[in-house]
């Protein structure tokens, strides 16, 4: 080893300030030098394939984590997750005798009981025939009997309370004293349309109620308009409700207890209301008016066109004029 060309290649790199030279690896301690490990020991780098394979996990993780973000903000901001808004809809169908009805509520779901304007502007409602009782020779047809209902309730509701409007489905017409076997068919075909209505729908949302159950409804309905519910019971109202083939008669009892059959007990808001509900069966309007026609139907019908027959009835008063439908038909009384 040529020390003298070493050692003046130190002292001329200690003089010099303007360049650096590194020192040589003789100068090193033994634990500082560096050699490269030998072949066998490197780790083998990785294929093409492999890196084929590593980038098409990664572009398919990508859209994953992108679909996994949309579905977190569409949640976040679904209606079921706004717990900030007051205003809400509800859906109820009335299926009666002569026709069904569907009843179209906005209301504030504010305090202890929600408040649906009672002006008019807070409610809409529409009716279709025939009753549900007509479709007991195609029961799958009943289903189908509900779709203009649900269009008009669509037509009034945005799209997106859709799913957060909740709908119920009450039989008041007499489903339930069909055939057991008619009848169920009937309430699955009206469940079956109202789960793919684009609702908010369970199979027990759709009832069949009785005459009595019907005067409790009317009751509630009536006294939560007049503003009576949640205090004294003994300043609520009773009522008479008029359906289409039976009338109901309700009222509170403040004391003694009707009898176990003409009584019901409701509870609203912590108060007990111990109610007498009666339904009287053929003492409904269409009833009547079917009654009233065929009374008259022998001779002291005149017919006043040739399209509308006229009806007297010492039970409409004097100058007023009704026109009803009876059988495909129409009346004048």
């Amino acid at each position: 080893m040529d020390f003298s060309s070493l050692q003046s290649r130190v002292s001329f790199s200690s003089s010099s300030s303007s360049s650096h030279f590194p020192p040589h690896r003789t100068q090193l301690h033994p634990r500082m030098h560096y050699a490269a490990p030998p072949a066998s020991l490197r780790p083998p780098s990785p294929s093409r394939g492999e890196r084929c394979w590593f980038l098409a996990i990664g572009l398919l993780t990508l859209p994953f984590l992108f679909y996994l973000i949309a579905v977190a903000r569409r949640v976040h901001t679904s209606a079921r997750f706004d717990a900030t808004r007051p205003k809400c809809f509800g859906l109820v169908i009335d299926a009666g005798a002569a026709g069904s009805r569907i009843h179209v509520f906005e209301f504030l779901n504010e305090g202890r009981i929600p408040f649906v304007g009672v002006d008019g502007k807070g409610s809409v409602s529409m009716k279709v025939r025939p009753g549900l009782r007509e479709f007991a020779a195609e029961p799958e047809r009943a289903g189908d009997s509900l779709q203009e209902m649900l269009e008009f309730a669509k037509g009034r509701i945005p799209r997106a309370e859709w799913k957060a409007t909740r709908i119920w489905f009450i039989d008041t017409g007499g489903v339930g004293s069909l055939k057991l076997e008619v009848s169920s068919a009937i309430m699955k075909s009206c469940r079956r349309a109202l789960t793919a209505s684009g609702f908010m729908f369970r199979d027990e949302w759709a009832s069949s109620i009785t005459g009595q159950d019907k005067g409790i409804y009317a009751w509630v309905a009536a006294n939560y308009v007049l503003g009576t519910l949640g205090a004294n019971p003994q300043e609520t109202m009773g009522i008479i409700q008029l359906g289409g083939a039976s009338a109901q008669v309700v009222v509170f009892v403040p004391k003694e207890p009707p009898p176990m059959e003409l009584s019901r007990m409701l509870k609203l808001h912590g108060v007990t209301y111990n109610l007498y509900s009666k339904s009287i069966h053929h003492f409904g309007q269409d009833v009547a008016w079917e009654s009233l026609t065929k009374l008259n139907s022998s001779g002291s019908s005149r017919s006043s066109s040739d399209s509308i027959e006229a009806v007297m009835s010492a039970c409409i008063p004097k100058g007023q004029r009704l026109q009803y439908c009876y059988k495909g038909k129409y009346y004048e009384a």
